[in-house]
């Protein structure tokens, strides 16, 4: 993972974060209310904690991926899944009872936990407004929509499955990769790319190029926060050293059929090969 890399991660998350700063600043002018005003403010207290932003930024990698050039425009569009991200991270820490969410108490822990499944609908609606609203054709904001919703069809059942099998303690191996392949990977990695191609007018062809290699890399991300997390052995009562080497096979294979796609601008094949060291030391 080179220096250069972290430095384009670091400008990146910065320039989103004053993005989703404005973006609130403008909803709260806005608002009809006191308790709107209200409201909004949790939600960008909530959103302005210190994150990745690994989405938005590959939002707009996705996008340069694909020959777009519109710079301002993918930046200020990039944040619609980060209000996305929270809403389902709001839902997630009430299923699994959280505490604490990026150094601070959770949405429901400060505000209970009716407000907090409220706030977090309200968030998914702001995702769909920026995404629906940004300066992009029609017909690519359609289809960029359509993957979103699929996206998050995913993402729910792989919850869903999750708390089905928790329930039963009972998982196998292919189990575990169902629900990091349904539950993050998309979400994670695969969508966030496709979408930002889409809203540059990507063809399915592409679309496939970037699951090719987005997938094990997504797959790969899901198993190094369960190893963080201790969920491997804990929650799924599988193999730790295991899962180590299946998340070290799944980065290689990731990079080389990232490395074998020669249309890809070098800019950001570059990127994303150091993204995959990424996932594999964060």
């Amino acid at each position: 993972m080179s220096q250069q890399f972290t430095q384009i991660l670091l400008k990146y998350q910065k320039a989103i974060g004053q993005e989703v700063a404005k973006f609130f600043n403008q909803k709260i002018n806005q608002a009809g209310s006191i308790f709107e005003k209200k409201t909004l403010n949790w939600l960008k207290e909530y959103s302005l904690r210190p994150a990745k932003r690994i989405r938005a930024i590959l939002v707009n990698q996705g996008y340069f991926l694909a020959g777009g050039r519109a710079r301002q425009a993918i930046l200020s569009a990039s944040i619609f899944i980060e209000l996305i991200h929270n809403y389902l991270l709001i839902h997630d820490d009430i299923l699994d009872e959280d505490e604490i969410r990026r150094g601070k108490k959770t949405f429901h822990k400060l505000h209970g936990q009716n407000m907090a499944i409220c706030a977090a609908d309200m968030a998914s609606a702001l995702g769909y407004e920026i995404l629906s609203s940004c300066r992009f054709p029609v017909g690519h904001k359609l289809k960029a929509l359509e993957k979103l919703n699929q996206t998050l069809y995913f993402t729910c059942y792989g919850q869903m499955l999750e708390l089905s099998l928790r329930e039963k303690e009972r998982f196998t191996e292919s189990d575990v990769l169902q629900i990091n392949t349904k539950k993050t990977a998309f979400y994670t990695l695969v969508a966030p790319l496709q979408i930002g191609a889409l809203l540059a007018g990507a063809k399915e062809n592409l679309l496939k190029k970037i699951e090719k290699f987005a997938l094990p890399l997504g797959i790969a991300f899901q198993i190094r926060d369960d190893l963080d997390d201790g969920d491997i052995e804990q929650v799924f009562h599988l193999d730790k050293e295991k899962y180590q080497k299946m998340m070290v096979q799944l980065i290689v294979r990731a990079k080389r059929n990232l490395d074998l796609e020669k249309t890809f601008p070098q800019k950001e094949k570059d990127f994303l090969l150091n993204l995959a060291d990424y996932c594999k030391r964060r």
